[in-house]
């Protein structure tokens, strides 16, 4: 069967556009053009589609050097809604960081962002859920802000710690085009990622670092440079930007950011967060979601247990039960009690099922006099 040569240039474009669609980068780019260096959304952007992106940046590469500048400034338009744009381009991006493997450095990076800093509530929900899920493949632990006693590196500081590992990535490619079918010595990028990592870095200097981290992996690579420090400080940078925006989430002022930084350090503390920060969320939150969404994790994860040759738990099994069952017979929102009775039907071994509140009244006096414990709250 002979094929139409008309059809057969369509189907190769067609193709080729497809095959730049997977990638991040023009939602980066949309990104970046919504929001200014504040983070604050624009009403004038120059975003671009899958395909326009592909032409334009593969095919055309005008948005390569000052290509790119002149992009943005002639394709600007109003942006009606920036907030419902930045929504849908982040949800694009999560969905295609949904892979197994690393996460691509660009999805942590701008999903630590927007977690933080987007005026959006429901772009900071998004982003910490997304930020969550890639979490899930780092070793993350509980999340970090920077303590009283430390101070935050600025650009004067991180600039030359930098600029030093700049040097040192070069000149180890440079030598290994030197050399034929030998890797080169880089003795100095070790020290050079060491003083990266030394730094305090908050989230604006992380995410900076990032960048400039994951830019020179890549030279690395192109150069069959092998460089397993530059690719332990990617991993710590990620990481670390993971912690830092999970911990600033779960003070975020709106209740559906802290929820959504509930499960999300869940995911990624394990029982040591449940233990040392979603007990505290539990006892201090006045907002039904937050104190919601603890109580779901419990529900789904069971009360923390100590890993094996683990730090010891600094929380009992009955504090536990005091602080769930405290909910349930306390909590003005009916609906709290009803979601506190069934978290304890899930974790006390009680063998209750029922919703009603003396029930659980009758139980937990038992208990106490089962336990010989001073006497718990009343319904």
């Amino acid at each position: 069967m002979r094929l139409l040569p008309t059809r057969a240039p369509q189907a190769a474009l067609v193709l080729l556009a497809l095959a730049g669609c997977s990638t991040p980068e023009v939602k980066v780019w949309n990104l970046e053009q919504l929001h200014d260096e504040t983070s604050r959304h624009r009403y004038q952007a120059a975003l671009q589609g899958d395909t326009g992106w592909f032409f334009r940046h593969t095919l055309l590469g005008v948005f390569q050097g000052t290509g790119a500048q002149f992009v943005t400034e002639t394709d600007q338009e109003p942006i009606e809604d920036p907030a419902a744009e930045c929504l849908e381009n982040l949800i694009d991006l999560e969905v295609r960081g949904r892979k197994t493997g690393p996460p691509d450095p660009r999805h942590i990076e701008w999903f630590a962002r927007l977690a933080v800093e987007d005026p959006a509530r429901l772009s900071r929900e998004r982003a910490v859920l997304a930020l969550a899920a890639l979490g899930q493949r780092l070793p993350i632990g509980l999340p970090a802000r920077l303590g009283k006693d430390q101070t935050p590196a600025g650009p004067e500081e991180l600039a030359p710690v930098l600029e030093a590992l700049v040097r040192a990535v070069r000149r180890a490619a440079e030598k290994k085009g030197e050399a034929a079918d030998e890797i080169a010595p880089a003795d100095e990028i070790p020290p050079a990622c060491a003083a990266v990592r030394a730094l305090d870095l908050d989230l604006a200097a992380g995410r900076r670092a990032l960048r400039a981290s994951t830019e020179l992996e890549r030279i690395a690579q192109g150069a069959k440079l092998e460089a397993p420090a530059l690719s332990e400080l990617v991993e710590h940078l990620e990481t670390l930007l993971v912690r830092r925006a999970l911990a600033s989430a779960i003070e975020d002022k709106d209740e559906i950011v802290r929820a959504a930084a509930v499960h999300g350090i869940a995911a990624t503390g394990g029982s040591l967060a449940l233990d040392v920060v979603l007990y505290e969320r539990l006892r201090k939150e006045l907002a039904s979601g937050p104190m919601r969404a603890v109580l779901e994790v419990l529900v789904k994860h069971g009360l923390p247990t100590s890993p094996p040759g683990g730090p010891k738990l600094k929380h009992t099994r009955d504090e536990w039960l005091e602080s769930v069952y405290t909910v349930a017979a306390h909590h003005p929102d009916s609906e709290m009690r009803v979601c506190a009775m069934r978290t304890l039907s899930a974790i006390s071994d009680a063998g209750i099922k029922s919703l009603r509140e003396e029930d659980w009244y009758a139980w937990w006096t038992s208990r106490e006099k089962d336990t010989a414990t001073p006497a718990g709250p009343g319904p």
